[in-house]
């Protein structure tokens, strides 16, 4: 009889701290790790995700990035105001040392470059951001694209080619930009 009470009491611990005490402090831990990064108002990161070196990483107001994200800031990343960041979206400001004298396929040394997204981007799901890449105010990057080279305001990029399809009005673009009206601002969100 005490061996079956002692069993249920053991299974109702294990199974509060598998639903209820591990999920708050998966919590607190997310929200500890973004307090210490530079995340400005109104961000939301939907859904989970990985953020290595959230020190390192700086969100402007009123952005939004998708379920799944992946993002490595070593070299500092930086994401404007308004940017819209769809799921499955990996933002790498690292690279390791392919070019080593001592180790094959590359060493344990880190190449760094800073990642910088301007505002009021969009950047569509599964895309790939490589180390070193600044993307202009106003660029939409089409999904599935892995952008490894500066991509110019307002541009629409698609595929790895990174090949510029059309060019937003940019100057509808700068005055909707300085009336401040954000997505991430103007609407509720879901």
């Amino acid at each position: 009889m005490i061996n079956r009470i002692v069993d249920k009491l053991a299974f109702i611990f294990v199974y509060f701290e598998i639903h209820y005490i591990s999920k708050a402090r998966e919590r607190y831990n997310k929200r500890y790790l973004l307090v210490k990064s530079n995340i400005k108002d109104n961000v939301i990161l939907h859904g989970r995700g990985t953020i290595h070196y959230p020190d390192k990483l700086t969100i402007g107001s009123h952005s939004r990035i998708g379920d799944n994200y992946f993002i490595m800031a070593a070299g500092g990343v930086t994401i404007g105001e308004n940017t819209q960041i769809s799921r499955n979206v990996c933002i790498y400001s690292g690279n390791h040392d392919y070019e080593s004298s001592t180790h094959i396929p590359y060493d344990d040394r880190q190449i760094l470059k800073p990642v910088t997204i301007g505002n009021s981007v969009w950047i569509g799901m599964n895309v790939n951001i490589t180390p070193g890449v600044n993307i202009g105010d106003g660029a939409i990057i089409g999904m599935g694209s892995t952008i490894s080279k500066d991509v110019p305001e307002g541009a629409i990029v698609v595929n790895s080619a990174q090949r510029i399809i059309a060019v937003r009005d940019i100057d509808k673009f700068m005055r909707l930009s300085e009336q401040k009206r954000f997505f991430g601002k103007d609407f509720p969100t879901l």
